[in-house]
C-alpha cells in the first residue's frame, strides 16, 4: 500500500504544480498584454498631439511663407504656388522614403513590445 500512496501523493504533487504553472503563466500573459495595450495607447495619445500641433504649426508656417513670397514678388498667387510647390516636393521626398520609414517604425516599436 505504501507505493500507491505514494504514487497517490507523487501525482497530487505534479497536478498542484501544474495548475500554479498554468495559473502563473496566466497571470504573466495578462500583464505582458496589459503593459502592450497601455504602450501603445500612450504612444498613441502622444503621436496625435504632438502630430496635431505639427499640423497647426505647419499650416501657419505655409501662410506666413506664401504671404512672405507673395509680397516679395507683388503677387499672392505666385506666393501661394510656390508654397505649394514646396509641399508638392516633401509629399514626394516623403514618398520615396516610406520604406525607410516604416523600417524604423518598426524597430522601435518592437525593440518597445519584446524587450
Amino acid at each position: 500500500m505504501s507505493v500507491f500512496e505514494s504514487l497517490d501523493e507523487t501525482t497530487d504533487e505534479a497536478l498542484n504544480k501544474g495548475e500554479s504553472f498554468i495559473r502563473n503563466t496566466e497571470a504573466y500573459y495578462e500583464l505582458k498584454l496589459f503593459q502592450m495595450l497601455t504602450t501603445s495607447m500612450a504612444l498613441l495619445i502622444k503621436f496625435t498631439l504632438v502630430g496635431s500641433f505639427t499640423l497647426i504649426a505647419f499650416i501657419l508656417l505655409a501662410v506666413a511663407l506664401s504671404t512672405r513670397i507673395g509680397e516679395a514678388y507683388n503677387s499672392a498667387a505666385i506666393g501661394h504656388l510656390v508654397t505649394s510647390l514646396i509641399f508638392i516636393g516633401l509629399a514626394i521626398f516623403s514618398y520615396l522614403i516610406r520604406r525607410w520609414i516604416e523600417n524604423s517604425i518598426i524597430k522601435v516599436l518592437s525593440r518597445k513590445m519584446f524587450k
